[in-house]
């Protein structure tokens, strides 16, 4: 069942609990200067999961430190141009603390948050690029939805070290403000919240 606009006014909350850092962001990173472009990404050669194991270790770390509302934690694994322009880690933090408070008053609470390999690979002189599929559970008022997102993870030390940018619910224009690059990655379109369980 697929939750309509009119009838669940809680559908963009649900996108950004789903890992939406950058939707708090995106307000002050459209009035920001755009980021230099970069040069164009070719797609890397084959490789395997296993050739990155930081990458799925951190976006665990990253989706967990969600789920323990340890916020600090999660603004240490995002893209740092995503800081920048959110105004810096500590006024980024008041404000994802302060957002994660106002939705929970609402009723809206994550219950699991998990990731899924990485489905494309792809690099350039700045370094390596990945889509990670994520998906999310949340209890809402109206009942248990989950979430289909993508996040985006940004190596420039060759795989040992990610940071992760939010892709879900957001269009190309923005996401380039914050990666030029964007759009050489194929990130699935984005699928409505749908409900699997009633409260």
């Amino acid at each position: 069942m697929f939750i309509g606009g009119g009838r669940f006014q809680t559908t963009m909350k649900l996108r950004w609990f789903s890992v939406g850092l950058f939707a708090i962001v995106i307000p002050i990173g459209c009035r920001s200067s755009p980021a230099p472009r970069a040069q164009a990404p070719s797609p890397s050669p084959p490789v395997v999961v296993e050739s990155y194991p930081n990458l799925t270790a951190g976006s665990r770390k990253l989706v967990d430190a969600l789920a323990r509302k340890d916020y600090a934690t999660f603004i240490d694994l995002t893209y740092p141009k995503v800081v920048e322009i959110g105004g810096g880690r500590e006024k980024l933090l008041a404000r994802m603390t302060d957002e994660m408070k106002t939705m929970e008053m609402e009723g809206v609470t994550l219950l699991s948050s998990t990731t899924s390999p990485p489905t494309q690979f792809v690099s350039d002189a700045g370094g390596i690029y990945a889509v990670v599929p994520v998906t999310t559970k949340i209890k809402a008022r109206d009942g248990v939805f989950q979430t289909e997102g993508s996040l985006i993870a940004v190596s420039t030390d060759g795989g040992q070290s990610w940071t992760f940018v939010d892709a879900t619910g957001r269009d190309q224009t923005e996401l380039k403000k914050v990666l030029p690059n964007f759009d050489k990655l194929k990130v699935p379109p984005e699928k409505p919240p749908v409900k699997v369980a009633t409260n």
